[in-house]
């Protein structure tokens, strides 16, 4: 693997790997061999001080999430990802030199680790072939290797911000071949490989410090991770220079015997920074000491929302977060009613207008004692009173801050509709005259309130027309509806001048089903 970001100690130790390297190449003897102790031991420690560092920038990253869970908590994540899989990479190398000294040398592996020092058959270049070519150690590294880099790199997304970091995971965790191999292990006229660059040919105690050094470098590039991921806890963090105090109410309208409730805190802005606000048609809002101001008028009612974008310039990017809001249109009205005149007439629906101050109409619920209640329309309701009783009260109720409250009710009279009059071709109650041929085109009955609020429909269901017979004897003619029968309008054509006759018995049904008996009316013949 390559070199990424190193200590001055690390540097000369990999330079005097180089040296010793190039002095086996040269067949130098075995005292050289023991060199390489040395170097092992010096990595061995570079590779603890790296762990150690590393435990304190774990800690660090714990110690942060601690304070603030919600913004740390995906760092933390995957911090501890990285550690695992840099924990696995590491023990799998730990793994390839116990397999390749127990072979001959098991008495030099010691609390799971190998003591380079101890081993007898460092010049030994056979059994690390064996183990890393012959038994695919080297090539399940390399893979191993890979998966580590591309992991670690997948956790970088700003590649051009973050170029160093880059660098240093790809320049360590590198698995290409090196132009200028450690020695000469392939065979003659074979395409060498990163495995047989590395491990084939090579004496015993150079490929135990050339795992110890990736030991290393896989403690380095985890350090070089995790300082990552500890910079980006505060990357997405302004510099504010403005403090302001802010209070939003809950509701900046309160009834009697209701908590008051608001929001005090304190909100920051960067004066030398302007924030752009986008609303979501396009339309750039003012901004006015770091604060968009939106205006807005309205011709219809209902709940309105909007929203946007605002958009702030760091370090050469845009940061951009959206935002939501909505607002109610009510109509400006105002209730005026005549207390003295609370009436509700049976059989018909009477309307009713109900609002509740500083509530919204959807959240304003009206109920009857007697009958039934009804919304037509916002703030517009129908009420049917019951047909017992003289009296009805409407309660008010609506939904403030999540619960139910009583706004206030009142008393009405609950009163029957009138009787209405009868009329015959616009003759109300009293004589009228008519002319035989007036009486002959006469249809029907009708019956009508005089002068009330309402217009209510009434049905004439029977009426007799009584008239004088021969001889000075009354007779009558029943009609079952309010048309006048065929017989009766015969005895219409036979009428003389000066001769009376009478509409009577007039029953008429309102939509509250009561039968009502209705004026007479006398019409005479002119």
């Amino acid at each position: 693997m390559g070199h990424g970001k190193e200590s001055p100690r690390q540097k000369m130790i990999g330079m005097m790997y180089l040296v010793l390297t190039a002095m086996l190449a040269l067949n130098v003897s075995k005292e050289v061999l023991d060199a390489f102790t040395l170097v092992d031991d010096g990595l061995t420690t570079t590779t603890r001080n790296f762990a150690a560092e590393n435990d304190a920038l774990y800690a660090r990253m714990d110690t942060e999430y601690q304070l603030n869970q919600s913004k740390v908590g995906d760092w933390k994540t995957r911090a501890d990802e990285v550690k695992a899989r840099s924990n696995e990479l590491y023990e799998f190398i730990n793994l390839c030199k116990i397999e390749i000294v127990q072979v001959k040398d098991e008495e030099a592996i010691h609390d799971g680790e190998v003591r380079l020092a101890d081993v007898d058959i460092k010049d030994d270049t056979n059994i690390p072939g064996e183990i890393m070519i012959v038994g695919n150690r080297g090539a399940e590294l390399k893979s191993h290797v890979e998966e580590y880099r591309e992991f670690l790199l997948s956790y970088v997304d700003d590649k051009e911000t973050y170029a160093t970091t880059i660098e240093a995971i790809e320049g360590t965790l590198n698995t290409e071949v090196p132009e200028l191999g450690l020695h000469s292990g392939s065979k003659k006229g074979a395409t060498p490989t990163w495995e047989s660059t590395y491990f084939e040919n090579l004496p015993l105690a150079s490929v135990i410090t050339i795992l110890s050094k990736m030991q290393g470098d896989i403690r380095n590039v985890e350090s070089e991770m995790l300082g990552f991921l500890l910079d980006q806890i505060d990357a997405g963090d302004f510099s504010m220079n403005v403090l302001e105090a802010v209070v939003i109410p809950n509701s900046n309208y309160v009834f009697k015997g209701q908590e008051y409730r608001a929001q005090v805190f304190l909100a920051a802005y960067d004066s030398t920074n302007t924030p752009k606000v986008l609303l979501t048609n396009g339309q750039e809002l003012t901004v006015d000491a770091g604060k968009g101001i939106y205006t807005t008028s309205s011709n219809s009612i209902g709940i309105k929302k909007w929203g946007g974008t605002i958009q702030l310039e760091d370090g050469g990017k845009t940061i951009s977060k959206s935002f939501e809001a909505s607002f109610e249109v009510a109509e400006a009205n105002a209730t005026i009613s005549a207390t003295g005149m609370n009436v509700f007439y049976r059989g018909i629906a009477n309307p009713v207008a109900i609002s509740a101050g500083g509530v919204a109409e959807r959240d304003v619920d009206a109920r009857i004692s007697s009958g039934n209640i009804s919304r037509k329309s916002p703030g517009v309701y129908e009420v049917l009173p019951g047909l017992q009783g003289d009296n009805a009260t409407i309660s008010v109720y609506a939904s403030v801050d999540g619960s139910r409250r009583l706004m206030g009710n009142m008393d009405f009279r609950v009163l029957p509709l009138p009787t209405p009059d009868a009329i015959v071709q616009g003759i109300r109650g009293s004589e009228g005259a008519l002319t035989v041929g007036k009486l002959s085109q006469l249809k029907l009955v009708e019956a009508k309130a005089k002068d009330f609020v309402f217009e209510v429909d009434y049905e004439i269901v029977s009426f007799e027309v009584a008239f004088m017979g021969q001889g000075g004897m009354w007779s009558t003619m029943s009609a079952s509806n309010e048309r006048f029968t065929n017989q009766q309008k015969q005895l219409f054509q036979q009428l003389k001048s000066g001769q009376r006759i009478m509409i009577e018995k007039i029953k008429a049904s309102g939509p509250d089903g009561v039968i009502r008996s209705l004026n007479s009316i006398t019409i005479t013949v002119r």
